[in-house]
């Protein structure tokens, strides 16, 4: 009963940011729809991806996980549980679990590692147990780990549904890794771990003034971006995925307690992208973290690499195109 999987980074386009208030907050069933770009970086030592095997057996004595080699415990833990426990009941199985998973790339950063990591063990999950589920549903469990994990299922870009319910909270693939031509120049300004995970974050949104007007903003939005994907309109899913990315931020610097994710070098780039944009068009979202996706057509991509290399304050930078969804691998951890 051992399974292994391995799943992609997901940067919200349109934001998740927010759970529902008038839901069971465990489910993380969010306050709008959202839209992802499910991320491949084109490295061969990043390649943005989680790598997770859980095995279920009678010899485990506790259920146990680790993460790039560190024991989970506390409220890290509690998120694993909260995706494999409703599994093992579906399964009827009672056995405990031993986990491993490895991420490729900064965890908890802002580079979506929540979403690829419990996409990656919901994957697992379902087929150490040997459970048959759809997409759908995959996508449905991925979420009560990390809402956005629900997206990092599907490659190319995902629309998210708020739904109303545990089943009616999914992802569906808006478009494949082949059918968008966008790239992401991931700029990292900053390595470590962010002091406040999005997690907590999630849950005091509601005590911003400007959350509401955000919600109400985000649905338009999100179906205005679907479309502007669909019609191969680049600029529109720029400006859209700028736009979000503000909104958000203002929500988090707003809200009690405030949550300022940004570096001073992070508002710094964002200005540089918005200078180079007359000649070079790119635009700048910020998730959950100082790090800078600059997103830009492929053909733009290495010119926009160069200039960010060449700029002091960024540490580094990965190149991204559209990922695959996530699957199954018979390379186990352990």
């Amino acid at each position: 009963m051992k399974s292994s999987a391995i799943a992609h980074s997901n940067i919200a386009l349109v934001k998740y940011w927010g759970r529902s208030r008038t839901h069971d907050p465990s489910l993380n069933i969010p306050s709008t729809d959202s839209v992802g770009m499910t991320k491949l970086g084109e490295s061969d030592d990043i390649r943005l991806l989680t790598h997770t095997t859980i095995e279920f057996s009678d010899v485990y004595e506790q259920d146990s996980a680790t993460l790039d080699g560190v024991f989970l415990t506390g409220r890290a833990m509690e998120r694993v549980l909260k995706v494999v426990n409703p599994l093992r009941t579906i399964a009827g199985i009672s056995h405990r679990f031993k986990m491993m998973s490895r991420n490729d790339f900064p965890t908890q950063a802002g580079l979506a590692s929540s979403a690829s990591g419990f996409a990656a063990l919901t994957i697992a999950t379902v087929d150490g147990l040997g459970i048959s589920l759809s997409k759908r549903e995959i996508s449905a469990f991925a979420r009560l780990g990390s809402g956005s994990a629900a997206r990092s299922i599907h490659g190319g870009l995902v629309y998210w549904y708020k739904g109303d319910s545990h089943e009616t909270s999914f992802a569906r693939q808006i478009c494949g890794p082949t059918e968008f031509d966008m790239s992401a120049v991931i700029a990292i300004i900053h390595k470590g771990r962010k002091e406040v995970t999005s997690d907590v974050g999630h849950k005091s949104a509601h005590t911003s003034p400007f959350d509401r007007a955000r919600v109400n903003i985000s649905r338009k939005q999100a179906k205005d971006i679907e479309k502007a994907i669909l019609t191969d309109d680049f600029s529109v899913v720029g400006r859209i995925s700028e736009e979000s990315s503000r909104y958000m931020h203002v929500v988090m610097m707003t809200s009690d307690p405030p949550l300022f994710y940004w570096h001073p070098n992070t508002l710094r780039l964002i200005k540089l992208i918005q200078k180079l944009r007359p000649s070079l068009e790119c635009y700048a979202s910020v998730d959950a973290g100082p790090n800078v996706h600059c997103l830009c057509r492929p053909e733009d991509a290495y010119e926009l690499r160069k200039i960010l290399d060449e700029t002091d304050y960024v540490n580094m930078t990965i190149v991204a195109g559209l990922a695959g969804g996530s699957h199954k691998t018979g390379e186990h951890l352990f």
